[in-house]
């Protein structure tokens, strides 16, 4: 007789680890994102940010719609 047993799953705790890891690494893309938007953005100077049409104000705002894009 064979014999089944899911390793993904936690005994006990009720969430996958297949899921859970999943979550951290969007976490970690998101963040990532995050930082390397602001950076990016944060090393323009005040004339390149208002060439383009956003003010320094802006920068976060920008930093985290792209990272909730991801």
């Amino acid at each position: 007789m064979a014999h089944y047993t899911d390793t993904t799953r936690v005994s006990g705790f009720g969430f996958s680890l297949r899921n859970t890891f999943a979550r951290l690494r969007e976490a970690h893309l998101r963040q990532r994102a995050f930082t390397e938007t602001y950076n990016q953005l944060n090393a323009l100077s005040d004339h390149e940010l208002h060439d383009i049409g956003l003010g320094r104000s802006d920068i976060m705002d920008i930093a985290r719609q792209t990272a909730a894009r991801i």
